[in-house]
């Protein structure tokens, strides 16, 4: 159970404080009683032979072994209660202003009891008077000077243990005095009763779901990053920056020593949402602030606009940033109902994390969508690794991630692929683009994105496939003419459905004239493998081979023919046969593949399919079912019929028609 510390020097009000949240707390929560409060100097007594004034008598030694015990003790209570333990303390004895230094009174198990400690920040003036008041304590005279630098040191030295030990650190501030501390703190109490990971993951997700059912016949969902991805700008420096009042980088800027120490964890992120709390008398207007500084990438903003006016996407930005920051932005530019799946206080009442955005596109996978992922830092990658088509977006070098480049590179031997948007005009690419293609947010890569996918091609009326599949329905050729006929097919069906289905990426080539200018390929063609189901695939397969020069070919009768190293490698599978009958043997490859790879892009190409086969039987069904599963034919036949010896399309192939 939690165990929260509400810490604060002698004189602050801290008892006081206790007092009202019992009273608060009473009140919002009669009947449930969740919370149970102690004072720290009080469970001592308890625990101390003759009380506070023997234990005042005893070593240093003595008394920090009694602190350890009173703190067990508090802790085993709770558990066995299940309350939230609520425990008033401090840290340092300094009422002796002539020492140097304070006394630090802190234990080892209350570090290791503590979850989250509140630190009371009031105004050294107003302390002073409340010690001067008090009459029913007698307290050494002080200072105000003393009693800030005592306070300051404090939470000075708070802070760094509570990282150390991934204990919850924040300081409220009485301002004002009054109720506003007293229920800002409740608030506090409340939210750490019950947040943990698995909550945090629930309240994101129902965000998430509120963003897809609000959209009929959704098959395309967008989901972004936002700092550095759809604009230079970072804005969590920004917000400390604006804090601060400074334009440095990382001086100033809590969030770096905290993900510096801790990583991008989840409590990292729940710390983070704490140090914003500190400021929440001006968060509203700090993130004003930030936010007229933050100006979209041109082509960005197009693509959110686009994807938001298409009826069939989705479109949602999951930030580990500012949610605040980023619906101001959004509002700016006339698309404030997109989304933002994002933190900042403890109000929104979660927190985003790496893990978070990749078990994000998990939720939207379950819907069967197709999951477009965009992104910048190794926050992203589980993101863009789960996502079915993934894009790096590269700023201007000196405000990359320092460590993305690795990640990325590990990404990538692990299966990722990818593709790389330069953003920032005359920037070089993040890693070379042979293992991170490039590709350029114009107009027609945009429409390739949002496009609509359907998972049925075929070109049964064209006037191409008229001339295409009359010498394959020629009895007299066969053989060496028959397979170049099927290969003719191959190509032609490779570039005019398999591109518009999977896309392009450019790449750089020699021009004729002796410069560099960009070529085009298959996205992903050096990891897409082409497999003839054998024999009857393998002449139009090498057609489809021709077409894409760099992918590679895989013979294969069954499934298992298929080698582990082969798969691994390829993101994309093209299955080939001359013809598609009852479906049943490419069902059987589509099985294996999505047992082996179950994210893999599957799209088969055959000469002629079968009616039934896309529409009554199992083939059909699955193309209905799996979002990264497609066919392309040259024609649809109503023709029910299959053949034998000269009829059979493998026999008149390889001139083998006297076997049957």
């Amino acid at each position: 159970m939690p165990v929260v510390g509400i810490y604060g020097i002698s004189g602050c009000g801290k008892s006081r404080l206790l007092n009202q949240l019992k009273e608060l707390t009473g009140q919002i929560e009669p009947d449930s009683q969740s919370f149970t409060f102690y004072d720290g100097s009080a469970t001592i007594h308890e625990v101390t032979p003759g009380g506070l004034d023997a234990f005042k008598k005893l070593s240093p030694d003595e008394q920090g072994e009694l602190r350890g015990v009173a703190i067990d003790s508090i802790a085993k209570q709770c558990t066995v209660e299940q309350k939230v333990g609520v425990v008033a303390g401090h840290l340092i004895l300094w009422d002796n202003e002539t020492a140097s230094e304070g006394q630090s009174i802190g234990t080892t198990a209350d570090w290791q009891v503590y979850t989250h400690i509140v630190y009371l920040h009031v105004d050294a003036e107003e302390i002073f008077k409340r010690r001067y008041k008090d009459k029913t304590k007698k307290r050494p005279h002080t200072t105000v000077d003393h009693l800030r630098k005592w306070q300051d040191e404090e939470i000075c030295q708070l802070r760094k243990i509570c990282r150390e030990h991934e204990i919850l650190f924040t300081v409220v501030s009485e301002n004002s005095g009054g109720p506003l501390v007293q229920s800002r703190v409740n608030e506090m109490l409340c939210d750490f009763s019950t947040h943990n990971e698995v909550r945090n993951r629930a309240i994101a997700e129902s965000l998430l779901e509120t963003s897809i059912t609000s959209i009929q016949n959704m098959e395309t969902f967008l989901l972004l990053d936002a700092d550095r991805t759809l604009a230079p700008q970072d804005t969590g420096t920004l917000f400390w920056n604006a804090v601060y009042e400074t334009e440095s980088d990382a001086n100033d800027n809590p969030l770096k020593t905290l993900f510096k120490h801790n990583g991008y964890s989840y409590f990292s992120f729940r710390q983070a949402t704490l140090l914003y709390e500190e400021e929440a008398d001006e968060f509203d207007a700090l993130c004003e602030k930030v936010a007229q500084k933050v100006q979209l990438y041109p082509e960005m903003a197009d693509l959110l606009h686009q994807a938001y006016t298409e009826s069939h996407a989705g479109v949602a930005i999951a930030t580990c940033g500012l949610r605040r920051v980023w619906e101001i932005v959004l509002e700016r530019e006339g698309i404030s109902q997109i989304a933002v799946i994002g933190g900042g206080r403890l109000s929104d009442g979660f927190v985003v994390t790496g893990s978070l955005k990749g078990h994000l596109v998990d939720v939207l996978h379950a819907r069967r969508l197709r999951v477009i992922a965009f992104g910048d830092s190794p926050l992203d990658i589980e993101m863009l690794q789960k996502s079915d088509y993934a894009f790096v977006v590269v700023g201007k070098k000196e405000s990359r991630s320092r460590i993305m480049d690795k990640e990325l590179e590990e990404a990538i031997g692990n299966g990722l692929i990818a593709s790389q948007i330069v953003i920032a005009a005359g920037e070089e690419p993040r890693l070379d683009t042979k293992k991170l293609p490039l590709f350029q947010l114009e107009n027609a890569e945009i429409s390739w994105i949002l496009h609509r996918r359907e998972h049925f091609f075929h070109a049964t009326d064209s006037n191409a496939a008229k001339l295409l599949m009359t010498p394959t329905r020629d009895a007299h050729l066969i053989g060496h003419d028959l397979r170049a006929a099927h290969g003719k097919v191959g190509y032609f069906l490779a570039l005019r459905f398999v591109t518009d289905l999977l896309g392009v990426e450019r790449h750089p080539i020699s021009h004729v004239q002796g410069h560099l200018t960009d070529g085009y390929r298959l996205r992903a063609e050096q990891q897409t493998l082409i497999i003839p189901l054998m024999r009857g695939g393998e002449s139009m397969a090498f057609g489809v081979s021709e077409a894409f020069k760099t992918a590679s070919f895989a013979h294969a009768k069954k499934p298992e023919d298929l080698t582990t190293a082969q798969l691994a490698h390829s993101h994309t599978i093209i299955l080939v046969d001359s013809v598609v009958n009852s479906g049943k043997s490419i069902v059987g490859f589509v099985d294996y593949l999505r047992e082996v790879r179950p994210s893999v892009e599957i799209v088969v190409v055959t000469g002629v399919v079968q009616e039934d086969a896309v529409k009554m039987k199992r083939l059909g069904q699955m193309l209905r079912d799996d979002r990264k599963l497609s066919l392309v034919a040259l024609r649809l036949s109503k023709n029910r019929y299959t053949g034998k010896g000269e009829t059979d399309t493998g026999h008149r192939l390889f001139n083998t028609t006297y076997l049957d």
